[in-house]
């Protein structure tokens, strides 16, 4: 008898365990709709240039269209290829992207690259503020720093810096800086998006072609913001190109279908070939990144 409870017992856990980890239908609804300015307020560390007057015009159209979009996810609906609604814990749309996270790792480069290279040959320390705040060489923020602010590149050039390829990346920011080395300082920044957007693409497309759950598809539209972002990285070239994506390119990550990769295993998707042309543009491999 004891063991027959212990048996049920072990797969209720089972059961719910699975539930859990694929859509539970009982989760429940919590998606609240958005709008440009309450995403743009969350990098407070800005202060007064937390305004969505200073996010790139050439991303607006598409910030804009994907705020309508997420507000438009019936939260209740369970999402499925075609058709927009929860993941687990998450709100997908008809393509299976987090768009919530699309627009906030967007704003990395629409918001911070954007204000950093607005800035970068006219005020330094106005530039500087744009990807890390308030700025004292006496005294480098934490990990724990950054995310209080609201600072996503702040937090995420530590993420970096604590990795084999990348290890003290956020030193040589800092260093970059004192000596007003712009050329370096903009190479490193880039960096850091590259290697988060690589990271992502890479490790989560492989996980949602076996489980395509909520927290994998939440990693992996980080991941679409982040490379989404390059559009606004500078390549320091005098000459065309002046940034290492277009617009038009960049777009293109919003646009892919998660559903349809999760079904690409043949190591050549869209994500995967992407994942290594932008490693090779910044000289590291997928590897390095994971």
């Amino acid at each position: 008898m004891k063991k027959s409870i212990l048996l049920l017992f072990g797969l209720g856990v089972l059961l719910t365990s699975c539930s859990e980890d694929k859509n539970d239908p009982s989760t429940k609804n919590t998606k609240e709709n958005t709008t440009l300015e309450k995403v743009v307020e969350e990098f407070k560390f800005l202060g007064d240039e937390a305004k969505v007057e200073n996010v790139s015009e050439k991303a607006m159209e598409d910030l804009k269209e994907w705020i309508a979009e997420y507000n438009a996810i019936d939260g209740d609906k369970i999402a499925k290829k075609g058709q927009g609604g929860r993941l687990g814990k998450r709100y997908v749309n008809a393509q299976g992207v987090e768009t919530i996270q699309l627009i906030k790792k967007g704003l990395i480069g629409a918001l911070q690259l954007n204000g950093f290279n607005k800035y970068g040959r006219t005020d330094l320390n106005k530039a500087v503020k744009f990807i890390l705040g308030d700025y004292n060489p006496a005294k480098p923020k934490t990990l724990n720093d950054f995310k209080a602010e609201g600072n996503a590149f702040g937090k995420y050039m530590m993420v970096v810096a604590k990795s084999t390829k990348f290890k003290d990346i956020d030193k040589k920011i800092y260093k970059a800086i004192e000596d007003k080395n712009s050329l370096e300082l903009v190479k490193l920044v880039n960096t850091v998006v590259a290697v988060r957007g690589v990271h992502y693409m890479s490790k989560y497309a492989d996980k949602i072609r076996s489980n395509f759950d909520g927290e994998s598809v939440h990693e992996l539209s980080e991941g679409l913001g982040f490379a989404y972002s390059l559009q606004f990285a500078y390549t320091g070239s005098h000459q065309p190109p002046f940034f290492y994506l277009t617009s038009e390119q960049a777009k293109k990550f919003a646009d892919v279908n998660l559903w349809d990769e999760a079904k690409d295993k043949s190591g050549n998707s869209f994500l995967d070939k992407q994942s290594k042309k932008i490693a090779e543009m910044f000289g590291f491999t997928v590897a390095d990144a994971k």
